[in-house]
């Protein structure tokens, strides 16, 4: 079996100041097979994310704002073509 690949940011403070970026997660363990709503889920739950962080949730996509900064950052999650790889692009908007 292949290692997992998580590349994500630590925090949600960390994705904002990224910038936009595309992030990855590919996990072939049975228990991370995910459809992207899923996948979205499992994403903000390792950032850490919290109520307060979320301007708006429409399942695959996510708006998000942290106190300490003025942008907001849409973050979309999609499939590379199986239930266990999962891509996240993440678009910067100011004062959305």
């Amino acid at each position: 079996m292949e290692q997992p690949i998580y590349e994500i940011p630590d925090s949600v403070l960390q994705l904002i100041q990224n910038g936009e970026r595309e992030y990855r997660i590919i996990d072939y363990s049975p228990q991370k097979e995910m459809d992207n709503n899923q996948s979205m889920a499992y994403f903000l739950e390792l950032i850490g994310c919290q109520q307060d962080n979320i301007v708006a949730d429409y399942g695959t996509q996510v708006i998000l704002c942290h106190l300490d900064y003025p942008q907001t950052m849409v973050v979309d999650a999609g499939g590379f073509g199986d239930f266990f790889s999962h891509g996240y692009s993440v678009k910067e908007y100011e004062n959305l």
